[in-house]
């Protein structure tokens, strides 16, 4: 009869893998077993869609088994008027409730710092026990965490969770896999994409309270912490033992290596030291369900969390090797809680340079000449556009500090003579980094005398101190911050042929001022030019209020650029919620199939980042 129970169910008549002889049509069925097979298929409660395969598929013994579900296309975005007609949403995801709050203060060691909400209490003598603590937030107090950085992005969260160790991370994400509530794992908030913001009214976790350095192997310099540590603080504790983290990035000063993996960062030594898939060597990771993995990563815990013996390995060759699926999968599968990560020595010997040049073929010479001349101990190239030191110089540094003055001679044309894109000077910034000062500097000295024998560069300022290295490169840094302060910024973060970096930027300038004044607009480029990242920013001067049909033409144009040049539409900052339906786009069927299926693997239930990553829905 069971047999005859399942047949009711409106599938395909591959979705049943039997060897009894198919029954009659059983006319009715109760919802308590409805309720009942849906569970022991993994499926949501009332949902009947199962994936459909083929014949030869069907091959298990035994008598009967239900297959679980494998959806096609998209992860789950719950209560959106978009998916409400799509046939494969899996399962609806609810928000938390004033009586889920009890179970979190159940579990949390310090509820009173844990627990950020404007959820009422359950009942009045939970009122009683919590009486102005830090749980009664009001708007403004979840406001930071609901709104990303660019302000383009916003949530309606009523709940934010700061667990203190990886055992409450791990009971809250069971609990709210059991229960059908969506989670936002997020990390120093500083992403571009959306990607740590809620779609609705999703739980916040929030992991700025997990940062423990727990240690700094001084032989193999693996360092190990959890995953809420400040980028800056992880620089600082490894310069003090002689050691250099690989990453650097302008939000240093706020963002997380927690989200720094999990968004899969670049930064400016990306070129010397390769990325994060390279650099971290192990990790310890909370899956959706509660369970914990620690890939590559053995460590000994107190009954307080704390590390009292742990081992990460440069090389482990035994299985799968599961981390290199949380980095940049952004908290889509499971959330990062500790990483291990590589550090080489710390360099004692830096030179830095800014360069004028009169046009991009120059560009392209001096990146020749300086892998040529400066060999092993290249660690970055930036470039920087006329437009965009420009509003750095008018919004970046002030009028009385050296920065400013170093503008100054750097930009010695007026912008209004600048009548062809070609023709504006383009800068960048060199840094080697090194072991013997002596050698360091003749290399450098070598390097810039041919570019000025060969007259690739117009202008070229050479440090001379660490003051003075700091001031080049707060110019850089200060290049996001200051489109920022001019007017809506539509940002791009693209890979690109190294060949074709300006073209991109110039075609979609062209392309723009069709319809658009040049005063009000302003298509600013910088980024990393020896791996081919470019970060292109187009600017609304004075303009502050994002215009949505001006956003979509824009982001066509700058895609269909990039696309046409087979270039990448991400390069460092990740998908989120702004490119995550061009997946279906620039992405084999084959290779979607099975990114998708993976998010069913690990998170069946659909609650980690709903709505992001994937396409929410299938695409054409």
């Amino acid at each position: 009869s069971l047999l005859h129970e399942f047949t009711h169910i409106p599938t395909s008549p591959h979705s049943i893998i039997s060897h009894h002889p198919s029954p009659k049509p059983m006319l009715h069925m109760t919802p308590p077993l409805l309720q009942k097979l849906c569970y022991a298929g993994r499926l949501a409660k009332g949902n009947t869609i199962i994936h459909q395969v083929g014949p030869r598929s069907c091959r298990r013994r035994g008598p009967l088994s239900l297959l679980p579900i494998l959806p096609t296309h998209q992860t789950i975005s719950r209560r959106s008027q978009h998916n409400q007609n799509q046939h494969n949403s899996i399962n609806e995801l609810r928000g938390p409730t004033s009586h889920d709050l009890t179970y979190f203060r159940s579990i949390l060691s310090q509820p009173d710092r844990s627990i950020l909400t404007n959820l009422p209490p359950a009942s009045a003598s939970e009122s009683r026990l919590t009486p102005n603590s830090q749980e009664e937030a009001s708007h403004d107090d979840l406001a930071r965490y609901n709104e990303d950085w660019t302000s383009h992005y916003h949530g309606s969260s009523p709940l934010v969770l700061r667990p203190r160790s990886t055992s409450e991370v791990s009971s809250i994400l069971r609990y709210c896999h059991d229960n059908f509530i969506g989670v936002v794992p997020q990390g120093g908030n500083t992403g571009l994409c959306g990607a740590a913001t809620p779609f609705h009214d999703e739980i916040i976790l929030s992991l700025e309270d997990m940062k423990t350095i727990h240690n700094l192997d001084m032989h193999s310099g693996i360092l190990t912490c959890d995953a809420g540590c400040i980028l800056h603080n992880l620089h600082e504790y490894a310069n003090q033992y002689g050691y250099l983290l690989p990453l650097d990035i302008g939000s240093k000063g706020s963002c997380q290596i927690g989200g720094n993996v999990s968004t899969n960062a670049g930064g400016q030594y990306f070129f010397r030291f390769g990325g994060l898939h390279g650099t971290v060597m192990g990790l310890e990771v909370v899956l959706p369900d509660g369970r914990v993995m620690h890939l590559n990563m053995e460590i000994e815990e107190d009954e307080d969390g704390t590390i009292q013996q742990s081992s990460t390995h440069r090389k482990d060759n035994t299985g799968y090797d599961l981390k290199h699926l949380f980095i940049g999968a952004e908290g889509s599968l499971g959330m990062v809680t500790k990483v291990a990560i590589a550090c080489p020595a710390l360099p004692v010997s830096k030179n830095t340079t800014l360069l004028v040049c009169d046009s991009y073929k120059s560009i392209l010479k001096v990146l020749q000449t300086a892998k040529e001349e400066l060999g092993e101990i290249l660690s970055a190239m930036e470039l920087m556009d006329y437009n965009t030191l420009h509003l750095v110089q008018k919004y970046g540094c002030g009028s009385n500090d050296s920065g400013s003055r170093l503008l100054q001679d750097m930009l010695q044309s007026d912008p209004s003579t600048q009548q062809s894109e070609c023709s504006r000077p383009l800068f960048l910034l060199v840094e080697t980094q090194g072991s013997n000062s002596d050698h360091d500097t003749s290399k450098m000295d070598s390097f810039l005398t041919r570019l000025y024998d060969c007259n690739l560069i117009s202008n070229g300022f050479l440090a001379q101190d660490t003051k003075q290295m700091m001031e080049m490169w707060s110019i850089r840094e200060s290049c996001n911050p200051s489109v920022a302060r001019a007017g809506c910024v539509y940002k791009f973060d693209v890979s690109i042929p190294i060949e074709d970096y300006m073209d991109v930027a110039w075609e979609v300038e062209r392309k723009l001022l069709a319809f658009m004044e040049p005063s009000d607009l302003a298509v600013c480029v910088w980024g990393h030019i020896a791996d081919g990242n470019a970060h292109i920013n187009i600017v609304t001067p004075g303009q502050y209020e994002k215009d949505s049909v001006l956003a979509k033409r824009i982001e066509t144009t700058v895609y269909d650029s990039v696309l046409k040049r087979r270039g990448s539409i991400s390069a460092e900052h990740g998908l989120g919620q702004s490119k995550n339906e061009y997946l279906g786009q620039i992405k084999e069927k084959s290779v979607l199939d099975v990114m998708t299926t993976m998010k069913a693997l690990f998170d069946p239930h659909g609650i980690m980042n709903p709505g992001k990553y994937l396409p929410r829905s299938n695409t054409k």
